[in-house]
């Protein structure tokens, strides 16, 4: 090994493993890319970054021939005999619980007596609250027809 020269020269790589090279820095800088976005903050929608939506126009006289109508066809099941007083208490009493929903975007659909005597429709809860004995009373004895005419009137009226 004394006076021999162990060099070889200079070895060259195909442009193969160039190209193969700069694909796994690619990929390898996509999938960091990819878990950065994935993994950042967003941001929190807040009151004043909302857009302002138009205001939901609701005709009150559509909705109240709607729930009129229904109303009418609770009492007529019960008059056919197809349910009970119980039931059509019940019903007539989520009907205008609904109306309530759907006219005022007042949530009394979801509600117990309780949360609507704190609210302002008093006209509702004293009907609800007339709904209740009747509405779980086990000897049937609640007047549907009277029933179903306050709920009528209050849905006329308001």
């Amino acid at each position: 090994m004394s006076g021999s020269s162990f060099y070889y020269g200079q070895i060259s790589y195909s442009p193969l493993w160039l190209t193969i090279g700069l694909g796994l820095i690619i990929i390898a800088a996509s999938v960091i890319l990819v878990i950065f976005r994935i993994t950042r903050r967003r941001n929190i929608k807040t009151l004043s970054t909302l857009r302002i939506q138009a205001p939901k126009v609701i005709n009150m006289n559509v909705l109240r021939n709607k729930y009129i109508k229904l109303i009418n066809q609770t009492e007529d099941r019960f008059i056919r005999r197809q349910i009970k007083a119980s039931v059509a208490h019940q019903q007539l009493s989520l009907l205008v619980r609904l109306f309530y929903y759907e006219g005022m975007g007042f949530h009394a659909d979801v509600m117990t007596l309780d949360d609507l005597k704190k609210s302002n429709y008093k006209r509702l809860v004293k009907l609800v609250d007339q709904y209740y004995p009747s509405e779980f009373d086990k000897l049937e004895n609640g007047a549907v027809s009277q029933s179903a005419q306050r709920a009528r009137e209050i849905v006329r009226d308001e």
